[in-house]
């Protein structure tokens, strides 16, 4: 289990750095084209690959970010609906066949989403040598974290690797630390 969670937390990592590298970059880009279009106007112009690296850098964002929302149970959803109908073994019945769904839709979002970005390896965008299949990787790799996500709740009944998990995890820990110095 310490492997697992190792390895998933330096997977999340490497996605949260580039979540926040794609905002930060991105944003400096806009603003950058802003400039050149309107305020440098005539002197220079806006790079022609801009928007276009703005726009498949945001599919990155969008489904990178879909997986931390997984992670962190934060996707809109009728919890007070099921607590409503559903009590004790069917609400946990209902719980493990939504999650079933779940894992059923989003993996062949996957195998789609693979499908596509390898059907056009020809397809490039205006940057020089970069296929759109870089861009288009975007929905099966940002998808295979929100698999691993929902096979973590359905094999758990919660996502043991969340913030809120984690930090009752760590506070469970100092407090038995706490219990042994006494």
């Amino acid at each position: 289990m310490q492997i697992l969670k190792n390895v998933y937390l330096t997977l999340c990592k490497l996605r949260d750095f580039t979540i926040i590298g794609s905002v930060v970059f991105v944003i400096g880009l806009v603003l950058v084209q802003i400039f050149l279009r309107y305020i440098a106007s005539g002197a220079f112009r806006p790079f022609a690959w801009g928007d276009e690296l703005i726009r498949n850098l945001s599919a990155w964002m969008f489904f990178l970010g879909a997986s931390l929302a997984a992670r962190e149970g934060s996707h809109i959803s009728l919890d007070f609906l099921v607590k409503k109908i559903f009590k004790g073994k069917a609400r946990w019945a209902a719980d493990k066949l939504v999650c079933l769904i779940c894992l059923a839709i989003v993996g062949m979002v996957i195998v789609v989403g693979f499908q596509s970005a390898l059907d056009n390896p020809a397809s490039m965008v205006n940057l020089p040598s970069v296929p759109m299949t870089v861009f288009f990787l975007a929905i099966p790799v940002g998808m295979s974290f929100v698999f691993i996500d929902f096979l973590l709740v359905l094999i758990f009944g919660y996502h043991p690797f969340s913030k809120k998990a984690l930090a009752a995890a760590e506070a469970e820990k100092a407090a038995a630390t706490e219990k042994e110095a006494e």
